[in-house]
């Protein structure tokens, strides 16, 4: 083979490892996730970039729950989904990657 046939076989692997790359990133962006907020008051979504796009409480149950006890379960449940949203993104990335 010659060596411009070895470059562009190179050439082209490399880009469809790039493509490959691409698609899994932009499939996991694409996803959204939804993490319940603990004690039953509602539900948290983020995008699968981890951007926070909704949050949904329960208004049934949150008389009983105080301000602090809410903040601390927002944030709970908002750190959860972000971590999963980047868990995603990670498994995309890994299952591109050439074996």
């Amino acid at each position: 083979m010659s060596r411009k046939s070895r470059l562009e076989n190179l050439v082209s692997e490399i880009e469809e490892r790039d493509a490959a790359r691409s698609r899994a990133l932009a499939d996991a962006r694409s996803q959204t996730i939804e993490v319940d907020i603990p004690d039953d008051l509602g539900v948290i979504e983020v995008s699968g970039t981890g951007r926070l796009e909704r949050i949904e409480l329960d208004l049934d149950n949150l008389p009983y729950t105080t301000a602090p006890a809410l903040s601390a379960s927002l944030l709970e449940a908002i750190v959860a989904a972000e971590e999963h949203a980047q868990e995603l993104r990670q498994q995309a990335l890994a299952a591109s990657r050439p074996r």
